[in-house]
């Protein structure tokens, strides 16, 4: 079953009620990463389709130069301590630092970077 579709299909969850607050005010922003991984989760392209309609009702945020060269220099930093996050957490994190965003996610990675501002409902 697509991640994406379970998450969807629990209207109740406060985590569906914290999007649908942060949709209604249009304050959700994706990046390529965020989405590839989302539709990943889903095994038959129809979800994967649907769900890439909902997505695209966020805004949509690409990554710039400097975020490469951002995220390089946060992995190298990481790396140096012994902790290797995925390219794409790492690029995510430049971004929401570039645009002092906010990232809401249970992914445990996002807590190695430092001034990341987390979203808690």
């Amino acid at each position: 079953m697509c991640l994406g579709i379970i998450f969807f299909a629990k209207p109740g969850s406060p985590e569906k009620l914290a999007v649908d607050r942060l949709l209604s005010a249009d304050r959700i922003a994706l990046a390529g990463p965020i989405v590839a991984e989302v539709l990943i989760g889903c095994r038959r392209k129809d979800q994967a389709d649907w769900i890439a309609s909902r997505l695209k009702l966020a805004h949509y945020v690409e990554p710039t130069w400097s975020d490469w060269q951002a995220a390089a220099d946060l992995g190298r930093e990481l790396a140096s301590k012994g902790q290797r996050l995925p390219l794409s957490d790492l690029v995510i994190g430049a971004i929401a630092k570039r645009l002092s965003a906010f990232v809401y996610t249970a992914d445990p990675h996002f807590d190695l970077i430092a001034d990341l501002k987390r979203f808690r409902p």
